[in-house]
């Protein structure tokens, strides 16, 4: 099977999650999810075990509440890049949506969720721009995808011209009123991707990545979406990865064992380093809440 995809490929996407369900599972919490949790009202006191698990599923309720997904809604959703599973599993207890999709282009977490056969959950293992639903969603979310649309070595045109056709699929596939909340790291106080981590986390953790500027995701969005909700939270992130790092340093026997002393020391840099950069404000976290503009905007050349 071919997937097409137009930012990091297929081959990009499998070298980093495709390294084993196992190995994640060591230093991700219970629900999987491998992107930044929320952090409100948790205190660091708090023993990890309760409360990363706690900000991850806070982290989800923040995003099905954005796009409208309360109790009873019936929604029917999408997940762009679903990962593990961590949203399929959480909106699909309950009343909060009617069904939810998942995309995947990881052939091992398609395999991991497939497995899984989660109630209510159709996971597809097909990049975004190959999809098309049956009918319409009521919303679409994306945690953690919106940083494989680009690849490095590509003009600041070139980058807007793949995030505008990833907002032109999302308004054909949503109704009209239909709503969207995407989750993404992007560049802040930094020169895009300088410095020796960037070139680390380029070449070793993520091939061919390429985080988006905000300036970037309000240009490409203006035609199909308007903003109706923006938090950044460079914290929420860091404090993340910090206990990702101290759970992976719990687990190095495993770890060592499953990728090897070399797979572990990669990780432990990747994410003690990355935890500085959000520290330091050269990157951030953005997470927002777009509505679907009846028909796309003419906006002036």
């Amino acid at each position: 099977m071919t997937i097409t995809t137009a930012g990091a490929s297929a081959e990009d996407i499998a070298y980093h999650y495709d390294l084993g369900s196992d190995f994640y599972a060591l230093w991700l919490d219970e629900t999987l999810a491998y992107t930044a949790a929320k952090w409100d009202g948790i205190p660091r006191a708090e023993p990890d075990a309760l409360a990363l698990p706690r900000a991850q599923r806070a982290k989800l309720d923040h995003h099905l509440d954005l796009v409208g997904a309360g109790p009873g809604s019936g929604l029917r959703l999408l997940d762009v890049g679903c990962g593990w599973g961590a949203m399929l599993e959480h909106a699909s207890r309950g009343d909060r949506v009617a069904g939810i999709t998942g995309l995947t282009v990881s052939r091992a977490q398609h395999e991991f969720l497939t497995a899984r056969a989660l109630p209510g959950v159709e996971a597809r293992l097909e990049s975004w721009e190959d999809h098309e639903p049956a009918r319409p969603y009521d919303a679409v979310v994306g945690m953690g995808s919106f940083e494989h649309f680009a690849t490095a070595g590509m003009s600041r045109a070139e980058r807007l011209g793949g995030y505008a056709r990833y907002f032109e699929a999302c308004h054909r596939w949503l109704r009209p009123g239909g709503r969207m909340s995407p989750q993404t790291i992007a560049y802040d106080g930094a020169a895009d991707g300088a410095g020796p981590l960037g070139e680390f986390v380029g070449s070793d953790i993520f091939p061919n990545a390429r985080l988006p500027r905000l300036s970037e995701i309000a240009a490409a969005c203006d035609r199909y979406f308007s903003v109706v909700a923006l938090t950044a939270s460079a914290e929420d992130y860091a404090r993340t990865l910090a206990s990702w790092s101290a759970r992976l340093l719990r687990a190095r026997e495993e770890a060592e064992r499953l990728v090897g002393a070399e797979g572990y020391r990669r990780y432990r840099r990747y994410l003690r380093g990355s935890e500085v950069t959000f520290l330091r404000g050269a990157a951030t976290l953005y997470r927002i809440g777009f509505r679907r503009r009846a028909e796309p905007l003419r906006l002036p050349a």
